[in-house]
């Protein structure tokens, strides 16, 4: 090793006296370690100094990549200041190679098998601006030392197999404009110093063992534009700080325990265009002003404890695309044209809602669920043209909600008996719903089942 050295130093010392623009040489070791140890091929560095200009692996599509700056630094010297190994498979621990690496900007490691814990040299990365460690195996605490990286933009160690809490020095992180932590396998409670964090666009945090309430100071992150936090084991309710969060596009919240929420403080998120509130301990009615959100696309309220009726608003969406509305106690009955425009799925099961299937349900494509209503499924009858899971269909007959037929056993809820144009097999398994073909009639039979994944 120590022979490589002298020989890395000495073509160095001849490049500079040429004026040629060469790479510091302890970053060549590093690099050429870090080459073995991950068994990079492409990067060829005998022949070829890492911040040669043209370099095939300083290409912004290229797959290991490293890319340098060699106008920032005295003598001619470069510094690599991006390394990206993303999705190649790469195994072991963080190489001690890597912290040479000081002059670092951006470094992306995602999607491999990396294990291990992210060790207290991270701090020498005092440049870093975006740091993608998410989708691997790393494992242990989280190191302090995070909170050093101040001039980070982007930060990712989601998926992993980490312990214990987050750090309070995350809050040092005040340029963070993205911060991805879900399935990280944190746990406890979420830090009062993210409070800090007021230039914070994105945060997806589900999928942990969070504990506590959520946090009310989320609420004074006006700059979010998506927030998501789902599958923890956080409690209600959702502060009405979160009103303040008008910014937001995108709204994943759910699974909280305890206390009751409402949906007053959606009144003026008026920007959002997805919005999930699934098993949120949600009481209380509809809100009327959703249905002129003029970019909501996605809205899933189901799950809750809403009542009342299904507001006549709902008519009046101009994007949206997904409905789900179901396990609720909403009562009344379904507006006549809540099928808009641009609806493909609506789920509105397990309400004691009354009245008649929508007149508009003949619709490409559409997917409906009324399971468990009391609603009048007798008008979809004789030759409405559907389409349930990519399968063209003709409606021959509807079974009314709890009705039981024999084939197969158990109960089938607003299932709906069907004429195929073409020859099926018996049976025909879909991922939501399940085809059963009769070749003595040339019929099918739908069962219904969770529409929530369309």
């Amino acid at each position: 090793m120590g022979f490589l050295i002298f020989c890395s130093l000495y073509l160095y010392l001849i490049q500079l006296a040429a004026g040629q623009q060469t790479t510091d040489p302890a970053e060549v070791m590093a690099l050429k370690a870090m080459a073995e140890y991950w068994n990079l091929k492409s990067w060829n560095f005998t022949t070829m100094d890492p911040c040669a200009e043209n370099a095939p692996w300083s290409a912004e599509a290229a797959n290991p990549r490293l890319a340098c700056d060699c106008s920032s630094f005295p003598n001619n010297t470069c510094h690599v200041t991006h390394l990206k190994i993303y999705a190649r498979d790469i195994s072991g621990e963080l190489p001690k190679y890597l912290f040479q690496l000081t002059e670092l900007v951006d470094l992306n490691l995602g999607q491999n098998v990396l294990s291990g814990p992210i060790p207290g040299e991270i701090s020498r990365f005092s440049k870093m601006q975006y740091l993608s460690l998410g989708i691997n195996n790393l494992s242990g605490i989280l190191p302090p030392e995070l909170g050093n990286l101040t001039k980070l933009i982007s930060l990712s160690f989601s998926s992993n197999k980490f312990t214990g809490t987050l750090p309070t020095e995350l809050g040092n992180l005040a340029s963070l404009e993205q911060l991805y932590i879900d399935s990280s396998g944190m746990s406890g409670e979420i830090p009062q110093e993210l409070a800090k964090l007021k230039s914070l666009k994105i945060l997806w945090a589900s999928d942990n063992r969070f504990t506590g309430k959520l946090p009310g100071f989320f609420g004074t992150l006006t700059e979010l534009t998506d927030l998501r936090i789902q599958g923890t084991l956080l409690e209600g309710p959702i502060p009405s700080s979160f009103s303040s969060l008008t910014k937001l596009d995108n709204l994943r919240l759910g699974d909280f325990t305890s206390a009751d929420s409402s949906l007053a403080f959606l009144e003026n998120l008026t920007s959002l265009s997805i919005l999930s509130l699934r098993n949120s301990q949600v009481a209380g009615q509809l809100l009327e002003a959703l249905g002129d959100f003029p970019k909501l696309k996605f809205l899933d309220l189901s799950f809750n404890k809403l009542t009342g009726q299904i507001p006549s608003s709902f008519q009046n969406f101009k994007s949206l695309g997904f409905l789900y509305l179901g396990n609720n106690r909403l009562t009344g009955e379904l507006p006549s044209n809540i099928l808009t425009p641009k609806l493909v799925a609506l789920d509105v099961s397990f309400n004691p809602i009354t009245g008649n299937v929508p007149v508009n349900y003949v619709k490409e494509g559409l997917a409906m669920n009324f399971v468990g209503t009391s609603m009048n499924a007798n008008s979809v009858y004789d030759s409405a043209a559907l389409k349930v899971i990519g399968l063209h269909i003709l409606v021959v007959e509807v079974l009314k909600s709890g009705s039981s037929f024999g084939e197969p056993e158990g109960e089938a809820f607003a299932a709906v008996k069907i004429r195929t144009p073409q020859n099926l097999f018996s049976p025909t398994f879909f991922p939501y719903a399940i085809c059963y073909h009769s070749p003595f009639t040339n019929t099918s039979i739908v069962y219904w089942d969770d529409m929530y994944a369309l």
